[in-house]
């Protein structure tokens, strides 16, 4: 089944959904529009007249939005598969993202959308499920990273894709990744004020202002619609060179994060469900956010690299008693390492009560009372605190 006969089907089924309140005149023309337009195949992305290109990405709340130009198993990058685009973001490293085009996969493209720019990104390069996965598949060795400026009008989506008329604000740069395992940072080669400089002026531009823009032509809109706009930085990371496998020709990504480095503040925000820091430009940037948990900052590490949170219930049945539990998160990433510090399977606040940080030789350690009656109760540890 093609692209367009899928979105028909959706439709007859009940399961496109617009966003926004959306007038009933204009719901035929968004179904036309997308039934039309959605890339069949495996493409996520489509380019139009006046230097437009238009990326399918689908996602969650309170996450980057993602896509593929290909994806390893699958005819279509909005299929679910195994190997699909929403494994490198599901923080789990045994999982992946695989390219599906013939040969090593060059040219082939992730694609990540984020409302804020980062500083850097984080990886764990190839198949790292273990150690025989990673060498028998290519890894990444150079990517080539193409910034664009996105936008949506709300409505413009479905239940598993939004849809991006974007436009590239600088040249590409290129990044290269180290042939390992282990979680790596990459700093971005561009600079960050001025990236969220040309994002302004491209909000403020007059194919933005006055509606000339794919989307709204093909839905008939000028702007007196008053329907709002959503913006996305959209980075297209494309796959120039590799460290070559041993057996198979497949391309491997096990995970990708936006880093926003180390903020000059640490904040939770007004609704309590983010964890926020703020950039050197002043902006404050939602790292770690969970729409299930209201969020307590405990403490802050001195380098602002740390936070120990609270982590409380947002919902509750009748009847039912809330449990609290402690967690630390790396503030750039918003990776929670709790586990990753403690050990899969310990909780926090019940077999140890994490104190507060403390900072010795250059390095950061959260001090920890034990709680569990069988590991020397009322004995206090500390782990030190790492990530990459």
């Amino acid at each position: 089944m093609n692209m367009s006969a899928t979105i028909a089907s959706m439709v007859r089924v009940g399961k496109f959904r617009p966003r926004s309140r959306l007038r009933a005149a204009f719901l035929p023309t968004v179904f036309l529009a997308l039934s039309m337009l959605i890339p069949t195949g495996l493409s996520g992305q489509e380019s139009f007249a006046g230097g437009w290109v238009r990326f399918v990405l689908a996602g969650r709340a309170f996450a980057p939005g993602w896509g593929a130009s290909s994806v390893l198993d699958s005819d279509n990058v909005l299929r679910a598969s195994r190997y699909g685009a929403e494994k490198a973001l599901d923080r789990d490293p045994a999982t992946a993202w695989v390219e599906g085009a013939r040969g090593a996969g060059i040219g082939e493209s992730y694609y990540l959308g984020v409302e804020d720019f980062p500083e850097a990104l984080g990886f764990i390069n190839g198949y790292a499920r273990n150690n025989n996965l990673f060498h028998r598949n290519h890894r990444v060795k150079e990517l080539r990273v193409h910034i664009y400026a996105g936008l949506m009008v709300d409505g413009y989506a479905t239940e598993i894709a939004d849809f991006f008329d974007s436009r590239p604000l600088i040249e590409p740069v290129t990044i290269r990744l180290e042939d390992t395992r282990e979680a790596q940072r990459v700093e971005l080669p561009v600079s960050l004020s001025l990236v969220q400089s040309r994002m302004e002026v491209f909000r403020s531009s007059l194919d933005v202002r006055r509606w000339r823009f794919p989307q709204a032509k093909e839905m008939g809109l000028d702007g007196s619609e008053n329907l709002p706009l959503h913006f996305r930085y959209i980075l297209k990371l494309e796959i120039v060179d590799i460290y070559p496998g041993s057996t198979w020709e497949d391309t491997c990504i096990a995970e990708i994060w936006p880093d926003y480095g180390v903020g000059t503040d640490v904040s939770v925000s007004p609704d309590m469900r983010s964890l926020l820091i703020t950039q050197d430009t002043g902006k404050p940037v939602a790292t770690y956010a969970d729409i299930n948990y209201v969020i307590t900052l405990l403490e802050t590490s001195s380098n602002r690299e740390w936070a120990l949170v609270l982590l409380e219930p947002a919902y509750l049945e009748v009847g039912e008693r809330a449990t609290s539990s402690y967690t630390v998160i790396h503030t750039p990433t918003g990776w929670d390492v709790g586990s990753q510090l403690f050990g899969s399977g310990t909780q926090l606040g019940t077999d140890i009560l994490p104190l507060g940080f403390i900072s010795e030789g250059g390095r950061t350690y959260v001090e920890y009372e034990n709680m569990s009656a069988d590991k020397n109760p009322g004995t206090l540890g500390r782990v030190h605190c790492t990530f990459y």
